[in-house]
Order: structure tokens, then sequence, then C-alpha cells
């Protein structure tokens, strides 16, 4: 026989059939089915035995599963739990991957039985978050369909029954450490959502997210760490009634299926109740409506010099075209010629009128809905969405100067995290916050095991900001179209909602573009081609923005142009002085300006949020104006792998001793393309010797650089508003 399919049980009357039905409609017959019952009270056991399955004791999840084991004849084995039911050619869809991979566990992907966009959009999260992991640290998200052969079930002893809950996490990492494992595809199974509906989507995201953060920390977490309860709500006419039970070891119903409490199954012996608890029907919307917000205009208060957490923030508002009018408000009822009129030559954007309604309010006041009705009507523009990644302040600076030409001819939305969110913030309205995955550095090297970590605390709530911003204008405002720099739920919002997704970033020359890269650092290339791949995957065009050019891979539909640079760059008049500019994006690179101290040259060092000389060094704190002139006036820059200050420098033919942060992939890649293109040179540690070498050999470099063709910002523009312009959804 090829399969044996184990189904935990308790008290699964309503559900077992669901799941049944769905075996049944395969175009498959190479099974059995084992039905692992916790000694229900109802009629679970008779619909097994009437639908042919195999009947055996059951007990916990874990329990159950390795009694089911122990009776099957399968050479594989499917454990599903009974309130799933499977999507059409499920069977066909697992072996034939399961197989052409060679893989010995493997895990399927989830829908939910439910068409509200809330519960696609978390399930959909779920799903992408095993498949990222992966590698690193395989994972379960519930007992979804996990597939494994026999003999490696046996190996590792099965399931741990000592567990109460995360067994089958637990179950996946063993199995994974002596054998291959995948998320599949291809393989859906439909998962109930009864769970989710009657704790709520916080509760539950708290839930697993802590778990999944102890799973990552190698820490087990038990159902009474979490105050979590194995029983279920059952719906009776109007009411909802919650079924406690109290259960011996020997009889112990499984899973977050079923419906016992797992503090009651440790203090009795025997059955003994059941008792009822009346609940209010739940609230399946549970939000007010959002009003819809007025366009995005540029703010008229922008500070000329801004430094958020004491980090770069370089505002592009110096030596623009555009004078705020502060006598000037926009009435709602400012039709498009009118608006268009305001912005001719120097134009007159107004401060807009904010009516904050606290009940929808999104982030905090600064965020205010705007009253507007029926603009699109109106105005007959676009609506465009641009998602902009949070890490860093390169995306943002670049995001910034694209949105300022954007929202003469759109009605562009933003939304951003962590410092590109207080960035954009300051220069634009309507600007709203999601959450951000940040990368740790420690002593200019990528920290990979305190990065997950970070990402793993984090991640409930940047879930929730996520859905309670993005998603939900997106459901409210339906854009036409959704312009990402590099930032990951835009993704899954336009894969969910079947919005067109225009990709505009530097970060995806890693896989639309035939790069070369130092050979030691393929591990590191993989790990950023995954994550590449996931964060953006749905894109109808990827407009690339790059130093350097490299043919684009066959098949894809890319282009690639130069950086983009914002005004102040552009008009800036390069002249080289004496002293060499430091750029250092982690305050903690001590080793480094130690070293400098070494060498007879002067160095101005931004990075460390400090004003102070100690010897041949100055440091200085960020200011707009006095960077600009230090960059302006340098001799060299010495900096990490930034794409943003790369751009610069070589615009304005600096030569580049480039460090990047180990570990960090995409600066590994242009401090490599720095040194291949000879605009300076590539390093990876901080040897006196070779900076001296460097600063010794500036006039090859600078050779090099004058040889470039300086371009503006007018190409890369024109190629987005064309590509927005054919693929927008109508």
């Amino acid at each position: 026989m090829k399969l044996s399919i184990i189904i935990p049980t308790y008290n699964e009357e309503e559900s077992l059939p669901g799941l049944l039905h769905s075996i049944e409609s395969q175009n498959f017959n190479d099974y059995e089915i084992i039905i692992a019952d916790a000694n229900s009270t109802d009629k679970t056991k008779d619909i097994a035995l009437s639908s042919g399955c195999r009947v055996v004791e059951g007990g916990l999840p874990a329990k159950g599963r390795n009694n089911g084991a122990k009776y099957a004849n399968g050479d594989l084995f499917i454990f599903l739990d009974a309130d799933l039911k499977l999507s059409k050619n499920y069977f066909e869809n697992t072996l034939t991957e399961f197989y052409s991979r060679n893989l010995d566990i493997a895990i399927s992907q989830m829908i939910p039985e439910s068409d509200k966009p809330s519960d696609k959009f978390f399930h959909d999260f779920a799903n992408k978050f095993m498949v990222f992991v992966e590698n690193i640290k395989p994972h379960g998200a519930g007992c979804y369909g996990i597939i494994v052969k026999r003999d490696l079930h046996e190996k590792i002893n099965g399931f741990d029954e000592s567990l109460d809950f995360g067994e089958d996490t637990d179950y996946i990492e063993r199995a994974a450490k002596i054998s291959d494992f995948k998320v599949l595809r291809n393989s859906k199974v439909i998962v109930s959502t009864r769970r989710l509906e009657e704790e709520g989507i916080v509760q539950l995201i708290k839930t697993y997210g802590k778990s999944t953060f102890n799973d990552f920390r190698g820490k087990r977490t038990t159902a009474d760490q979490l105050d979590y309860s194995f029983e279920h709500n059952k719906k009776k006419d109007s009411f909802t009634s919650k079924i406690k039970l109290n259960i011996s070891p020997t009889l112990a119903g499984p899973h977050d299926n079923y419906h016992f409490n797992s503090k009651d199954f440790k203090k009795r012996s025997n059955i003994n109740s059941i008792n009822h608890k009346t609940k209010s029907p739940i609230n399946s919307k549970g939000s007010k409506k959002i009003k819809k917000p007025k366009p995005i205009y540029l703010k008229n208060n922008s500070p000329k010099n801004n430094t958020v957490n004491g980090n770069t923030n370089r505002t592009t508002n110096r030596n623009t075209n555009i004078k705020a009018n502060k006598n000037i408000k926009l009435n709602k009822n400012l039709d498009a010629n009118d608006l268009n009129a305001n912005k001719n030559n120097n134009i007159n954007h107004t401060k807009i009128n904010k009516n904050i309604n606290n009940s929808n309010q999104i982030n905090d006041k600064r965020h205010s809905k705007l009253n507007h009705k029926n603009h699109q009507s109106e105005s007959n523009r676009k609506i465009v969405f641009y998602c902009v990644c949070g890490e860093g302040m390169g995306h943002a600076i670049r995001s910034g100067v694209i949105i300022e030409k954007l929202i003469k001819i759109y009605d562009v939305y933003i939304f951003s995290g962590n410092r590109a969110y207080e960035y954009l913030n300051a220069k634009f309205d309507n600007v709203y916050e999601i959450g951000v995955y940040n990368t740790v550095y420690e002593n200019n090297s990528v920290n990979d095991l305190a990065t997950f970590i970070q990402c793993m605390k984090s991640t409930p709530s940047d879930i929730k900001k996520a859905y309670n911003s993005l998603f939900k204008f997106a459901r409210k405002l339906k854009p036409n179209i959704i312009v990402s720099d590099f930032e990951n739920y835009s993704n899954i919002v336009s894969d969910l909602m079947h919005i067109p997704l225009i990709s505009l970033d530097n970060i995806h020359m890693i896989t639309e573009a035939k790069i070369d890269f130092p050979p030691e650092h393929q591990a590191d290339f993989l790990k950023a081609a995954t994550i590449v791949k996931l964060y953006v995957h749905y894109a109808k065009k990827h407009i690339l923005t790059s130093f350097f050019n490299p043919p684009i891979r066959k098949g894809r539909n890319s282009v690639i142009y130069p950086p983009i640079l914002r005004e102040d760059i552009l008009n800036l008049k390069s002249e080289k002085h004496d002293h060499v500019l430091v750029y250092q994006t982690s305050d903690s690179n001590y080793e480094l300006t130690e070293k400098l101290k070494n060498i007879n040259e002067k160095f101005i060092v931004y990075g460390f949020n400090i004003d102070k000389k100690d010897k041949n060094l100055t440091f200085r704190k960020f200011n707009e104006d006095i960077f600009y002139e230090d960059l302006r006036t340098a001799k060299a820059v010495i900096t990490n792998g930034g794409f943003t200050l790369i751009s610069e420098a070589i615009y304005l033919k600096k030569p580049i001793y480039s460090m990047p942060a180990l570990g960090n992939f995409e600066q590994i890649l242009n401090g490599y393309y720095v040194d291949k293109l000879s605009y300076g040179e590539y390093h990876e540690d901080m040897d006196t010797e070779k900076i001296i070498n460097f600063l010794n050999n500036l006039d090859k470099y600078q050779k090099s650089l004058d040889a470039i063709k300086n371009t503006d910002n007018s190409a890369i523009f024109e190629e987005l508003v064309s590509s927005i312009e054919k693929y927008s959804k109508k």
C-alpha cells in the first residue's frame, strides 16, 4: 500500500465527514484511513467505521498519531487533523512533488475555509513564513498535512508524547536534522478558521508568535505557558457553546482541533462532566469603516535639516522649486483643472485640512484621514500605492525623489516603517506605518541569529500593522497599481487582491541580472536570492536602478537605469579638498577609527552621532547641509556597501574604499562592482596598509570615474509612468 492517512479525533462528528468526503473525491485510491480516536462521546467512531476507516485508540495529538502509525501498512504516512479538507488533486500534487524533489518529509500549505480577505491575508503570510524558514529552521504551523516516509518516522521514534503544544514542529525539526524537508509548493489543505473566529487574530498571533519565537530559541512552549485551551466553540442555533472536558491521560483528545482543556486534563483522571458556557456571536467584521483619504501632496512644513534617531535623514526639500502657500486650503470640491492650475511652475501645494477620526485612525494623529469622496471619478487620476522598505534610509530617499514627481500625475498613498516612515512622513501627507524587517549588525557583520530572533519578536505586531493599514486601505481605495521598493507586505496584498505590482529597486539586481560576485560568497548569494524572491515575486515588471549594468536574465521583464539621485546631489559642483569622508552605518565600528588615527590624512567621520575631534579625525553628527559640503569637497570616500552613498560618490566622481558588512550580500555586490569597474577598492577588512595603498592610487580611480557620463532621473521616471499606464488595473 502506498499511503496511510492518520487522523486523531475526539468528538469530531461535525468536521470528520467533510475531510472523509474530500479524501474520497480524490483521483487516487491507493490508501488506507486510520482514525486514532480518544474515546469520543458523539458519533465520530460510527462515522469513521461507516466510511471504511480503521479505528484505533487515540489520545493527545502525539499519542494518537503515534498509535495510528503503529497500525499503518503504507510506505508513506500523511498526518491530518479532522477539521481539514483536501484541495482538488491533493494526493496527485503531493506525491508528484514529494518524489520529484527526493524528499523524506514535507508539509502542505494552507487555504482558509473562508472568503474573508483577512483570513486569506494571514494564511498566505503563514505559508510564506514557512517557506522562508524551511532551510533555516524547519517549522510547521499546525499539523496541516505532514507527509513522511515510514522509516524516517520510526527512526526518530515518532512524535514526542510529552509535549502538549508544538509537537508537530518538534517532529519536523527532529526529522529535518537527518533528512530532507521542504514546504510543498503545489500541495494545499483547506483549514478551518474556527479558532481564528473564536479567539480573534490579535490573540492568535500572540499565541503562535510566542511559541514560534521560543522554537527559534530552542525552547519548547507548553499549553499552560500560553494559557492555551484545546477547547472549541460549537455553534448551536444563534448561540456558541464552549465545551470543557475533564479527561484521563489514556483517553485524552488531541490538539487545537479538539474540545478539551489541557489544564483540566492534567488534574483529572476520568471524564466527569461537560460544562456548557454561552458566548455572544462573534462579529466577523470587527472594525468600523475607513473613510477614503485624499490624495497625497507635499507637506509645506518639512524641516530643512532633519535627523531621525540620530541617523541620516536627508530631506530633499532644499533647492526644490516647490513652495508652500499657507493661505490656500484645498476644498474637496476643487476640480482637476483648478488643482492642475495650482501646480504649474512654482507649484503651490496646499496644506490640507485634516479631519481626525479616532476610531478609524491607522497610526497616530499625524496620519489623519482626510475628507474625500469619489476622488477618482472626479479627477480621473489613477490611485497608486507606493510601498517602501523601512530598513535603512536609501529606499526612502530614492522613493521620495520619485514620489515628488509622481504626485503631479497620480493619487499616491505611501506605506513604510521605521526611519523610512518618519522621513517620508516629514515630506508628504497620507503616509502610513507598517512593520519592518530589520537586519542586526555586529562589528560590521550581519548577525543572522540575532536578526532572526528580532524578526520573530516583531512579526506579530508587524502583521497587525500591515493588515490595519495597507490591506484595509487597499480594500477601501481599490488602487490601480502598487509600486514596491523592496517592501514585502505589498507583495502579499498584490497577490490576494489581484492588484498589479511594479518593482522599483536596486536589490532585484541579485535575481534579475547575470551578476558577478566573489565565489567565496556563494552561500551569501543563495541566502539573499531566496529572501529577494520571497519579498517580491509577483511583479509585472522590475525596474532596476544600478551603477553597474550586467545583462538581464533570459525571459525576465526587467530594465536597468542609472541610480536615482536627489536634486540636491544633482546640483552639487564637485571639488577636491584635502579630507576623506568616512561614513559608517554601524556606530560600534571603533576598530576602523583606531586604524585611521595611524594614517597621515584628515578624516571627517559620520555615523557615530557625536561632534568632536580626536587627533586627525573630525566626528560629525549628521547635518544635511554640512554633509553635502563634506561629500562635495572630499577627495575620497570610505564607506560600507550602501547603495545610496556609493551612487552619490560615483556621481560626484569620488574614489571609494568599500568595506561591506559581511553577510549582507547586497553590500558585498556593490563593493565588488566598485572594484571591478575601477571606481575604487573592495575589501572585507580594515587593514591600515590597504587604506594607505588606496589613498596612494586615487588618480587611477579618478580616471575611471571621470569617464562616466552623468544623467538625471528623467529616464527612469518615464519608464515608471509608462509601466503604470500599461499594467494598471482598470
